[in-house]
């Protein structure tokens, strides 16, 4: 299955994770993160932990911030397939698990 196209005004997504905030704690920077791009949990409580600032541009997302389960599938899906260029083997039930997962945390 073939990555849905971009247009040229659609920048990619990217995912923020703890390793993003600790490089920007280790170099004194904070994290910029834009409206397309998608904070995990842990980011943003290592962010906190390590004193870390994340600068949202406007309608960055936020965790917890009402993205459904259906939303943030359909975000991870896309954003494995821009980022490696295929389709993984069980790139679908790969998600489902680890959604599954969150959802008992």
């Amino acid at each position: 299955m073939a990555a849905p196209e971009r247009g040229a005004d659609q920048p990619r997504r990217r995912f923020i994770t703890r390793t993003h905030v600790e490089d920007a704690a280790a170099a004194g920077q904070s994290v910029r993160v834009g409206p397309r791009d998608v904070v995990t949990d842990e980011a943003a409580q290592r962010a906190e932990d390590l004193g870390v600032a994340i600068e949202r541009d406007r309608g960055a997302a936020v965790p917890g911030s009402g993205v459904g389960a259906g939303g943030l599938r359909r975000a991870v899906r896309a954003a494995v397939i821009a980022e490696l260029g295929h389709e993984p083997a069980r790139l679908d039930q790969v998600i489902d698990d680890v959604l599954r997962a969150r959802s008992l945390a």
